[in-house]
């Protein structure tokens, strides 16, 4: 997976993505150091201009995608008083608090730094250096939708972002239901108990469980692998637990650790195994992501096969055996 990052002269081009919101944080922190303190909606007209959404935005649905980025623009706003970079004052304006300040003060930005948007501010920086106290809860989404109401929780949902996979992003905003509903997948979202509010609540992260047949060949493996996998003569289908989605939301990347997502999934599994049996959990990655690959290695997960699939993209299959433990 592939980081996504536009910045405001790059995204004329026919159908090209919205900008990341690591990139609107920056643009939205870089506008307030420069003018001190605005309204919110000067603000959201300054980043609308900053990122050319508007007639000159080649989309085919333009309407929509002006929502959506203003969507991303309340997220953001939303995100930057949370971590306490930023401030409202008693008559509405938006400006930098004083715990932003003092790290600007220690960055020391360069004026001819903060006219390209590729040497601003770190504003991940102070993520990571801000104590930021977090509690996360297991929600599965039947019992989400069950306790929040319906415009709670489509906001909610909408402030889920992953620009390293556009994939993660839709299918929690777009397909998540649908996919309950049909009982395809069970998904389970991460909340942050301690800062979410009437408003909404802060998604830290989600996966998503199914049961699916891991197809083998059983010429490829190992003696010990078809030992672990408990395989029969000939048997070339192994019914198992399956990881079909992980991610974390960009807002909490720096603070919010990808292995409590990943234990969280597995101890689930664990708890499906008790009841009906079957010893096998896996997931799938992109061949060429080795970073991500390790991550699952270091979590006990094993390499087993590799192959490309319908999209033409190569991914491993990685499986984790739970009666080996």
């Amino acid at each position: 997976m592939s980081e996504v990052t536009i910045s405001g002269s790059d995204i004329l081009g026919e159908k090209t993505n919205l900008p990341c919101l690591e990139n609107v944080l920056s643009q939205a922190v870089k506008y307030l150091y420069r003018y001190e303190k605005c309204t919110y909606s000067d603000l959201e007209k300054r980043l609308a201009d900053d990122f050319k959404i508007g007639d000159g935005f080649q989309q085919e649905d333009l309407k929509g995608k002006i929502l959506e980025f203003k969507n991303e623009i309340y997220w953001v706003c939303k995100y930057l008083k949370l971590i306490q970079f930023t401030q409202f004052d008693p008559e509405g304006f938006v400006s930098i608090s004083s715990n932003g300040r003092d790290f600007l003060s220690k960055c020391q930005p360069e004026k001819s730094q903060l006219e390209n948007i590729d040497h601003l501010v770190r504003i991940k920086d102070y993520f990571v250096s801000f104590d930021f106290e977090l509690d996360p809860i297991v929600v599965p989404y039947n019992k989400f939708t069950q306790f929040s109401n319906e415009k709670k929780a489509k906001k909610t949902l909408t402030g889920f972002f992953c620009s390293n996979d556009s994939d993660i992003q839709d299918f929690i905003r777009n397909k998540m239901e649908r996919f309950e509903d049909r009982s395809i997948c069970r998904s389970y979202l991460i909340l942050d108990r301690k800062n979410s509010d009437d408003e909404n609540f802060y998604i830290l992260g989600y996966f998503a469980l199914a049961l699916k047949i891991l197809t083998v060949d059983q010429d490829k493996l190992t003696r010990k692998q078809k030992n672990d996998m408990n395989l029969l003569r000939d048997q070339d289908g192994i019914p198992s637990y399956f990881i079909a989605q992980l991610g974390k939301n960009d807002m909490f990347k720096h603070n919010f650790k990808g292995k409590y997502l990943l234990d969280e999934a597995v101890n689930i599994v664990y708890e499906c195994m008790e009841m009906l049996g079957c010893n096998i959990v896996w997931l799938e990655a992109n061949k060429e992501a080795d970073y991500i690959i390790n991550f699952y290695k270091n979590s006990g997960f094993i390499e087993l096969q590799s192959e490309i699939q319908e999209d033409k993209v190569e991914r491993t299959q990685l499986v984790k055996y739970l009666n080996t433990e």
